[in-house]
C-alpha cells in the first residue's frame, strides 16, 4: 500500500497554494451549504481549526492517491463591463479600449469540460467578467455548469448595475442549492448611486429563493498596472506572499493563469510571457496543473506593481 504523503514530503509552495487552500475552501463550502441549504453536518465554530486539519490530511491523502481537486477557478465570460473603474485590478477598461473578449456557450462548455476531465472535483466555480450579465449566454452557461457533479458550488459575481432577466432567474432558482450570487458592494462611492440597483436585485433574488452575499464594506487598492522591467525572483516571492490574488486562478481565452491582471496584461501586450496553461491544447492538463501549484509565482508576477494605498471603490473614468 502506498505510504501517505506528509506535509514535510511535499514542497512548501504546493502545500500552501494547493493542499491548504483546498482544505480552506472545502471548509468554507461545507459551512455555507449547511447554513444556507441544511446540507451536510454542522461544524461548530470552536472546532473549525480541528476540522481544517482533518481536511488538510484528507487532501494530502487524496493527492497521494492520484486525485486532483481545485480550490477554485474563475471563468471570465466577457470583458465587457457596465462600469469603467479607474482602479480595476483586472485592467478591464484598458482592454476594452482595444478589444472585447466574449465567450460563446461552446467556448465555455469546451473549456469547462477540458478542465473537469483533469479533476476529481472543483470546490468553487466563479463566473464573472467584466460584468457577466452582459453576456447573452450566461443563463445557458450556468445551466450547463450547475449540472456538473464535480463542481461543489458556483458563485456568480455581479456589480449590481444590471437587473437579471427572467431566463437567468429561472436557472438560478432551479439550481438554488448549488449557486449563490455575490453582489459587489460599491456603496461607499456615492457617485454610483444612480447606476447601482442593489435593492431591486436583492428583492428579486429573495423573492425567487436565490441566496446572495454582499459584504458590508469593500476596500479598494490603487491599481498601478505593470512595470516594463521584471523584478528578481527574491523580490517577486516576497511580493507574491502578500498578494491576495495569487488564490484567484482565472481562465480567459482558454488560458489558465494566476489571476485576471496577468491574463489581461498579456492580451494587451503589456507583458510577453508564456507562463500559463492552454487548457484546450495541453498534452497533460493534470500534470500541468500540478506544476502550476508547485510554483510560488507566475512569470507575470515579476512585472506586477502592487500598492497598499486605499482608494474609494469603483471610481469611474472621466
Amino acid at each position: 500500500m502506498q505510504e501517505t504523503i506528509t506535509k514535510q514530503e511535499i514542497s512548501k509552495t504546493f502545500y500552501k497554494r494547493y493542499i491548504e487552500q483546498n482544505a480552506t475552501n472545502r471548509l468554507s463550502v461545507d459551512m455555507l451549504k449547511f447554513m444556507w441549504f441544511k446540507e451536510g453536518k454542522f461544524i461548530h465554530p470552536m472546532k473549525k481549526d480541528e476540522t481544517l486539519q482533518k481536511y488538510i490530511q484528507e487532501e494530502i491523502e487524496d493527492f497521494n492517491c492520484g486525485r486532483l481537486n481545485l480550490p477554485q477557478v474563475e471563468f471570465c465570460i466577457t470583458t465587457k463591463c457596465s462600469l469603467k473603474c479607474v482602479d480595476c485590478c483586472a485592467l478591464i477598461p484598458q482592454l476594452n479600449k482595444v478589444k472585447h473578449i466574449d465567450m460563446t456557450f461552446e467556448d465555455f462548455k469546451n473549456q469547462l469540460d477540458s478542465l473537469l476531465m483533469a479533476l476529481n472535483s472543483l470546490r468553487t466555480l466563479i463566473i464573472l467578467g467584466g460584468e457577466p450579465l452582459i453576456n447573452p449566454n450566461l443563463a445557458k452557461m450556468l445551466d450547463y455548469a450547475l449540472r456538473q457533479e464535480k463542481i461543489s458550488i458556483t458563485r456568480l459575481t455581479t456589480n449590481a448595475t444590471i437587473i437579471p432577466n427572467d431566463e437567468l432567474i429561472e436557472v438560478l432558482n432551479k439550481y438554488n442549492k448549488k449557486i449563490y450570487v455575490f453582489l459587489s458592494n460599491y456603496s461607499a462611492n456615492s457617485e454610483l448611486s444612480k447606476l447601482s440597483k442593489y435593492e431591486e436585485i436583492k428583492e428579486i433574488l429573495h423573492k425567487n429563493n436565490i441566496k446572495f452575499q454582499m459584504v458590508d464594506s469593500w476596500n479598494w487598492l490603487e491599481e498601478k498596472g505593470m512595470s516594463k522591467t521584471a523584478q528578481d525572483d527574491i523580490d517577486t516571492v516576497n511580493k507574491a506572499q502578500n498578494c491576495y490574488r495569487i488564490k484567484c486562478s482565472q481562465i480567459l481565452n482558454s488560458k489558465f493563469d494566476i489571476c485576471s491582471k496577468a491574463l489581461v496584461a498579456r492580451e494587451l501586450g503589456i507583458i510577453d510571457t508564456n507562463d500559463y496553461i492552454d487548457i484546450l491544447n495541453s498534452k497533460n492538463l493534470k500534470e500541468d496543473l500540478i506544476k502550476f501549484f508547485n510554483k510560488p509565482f507566475s512569470d507575470s508576477c515579476k512585472y506586477c506593481i502592487l500598492s497598499d494605498k486605499t482608494v474609494k471603490p469603483a471610481l469611474q473614468e472621466k
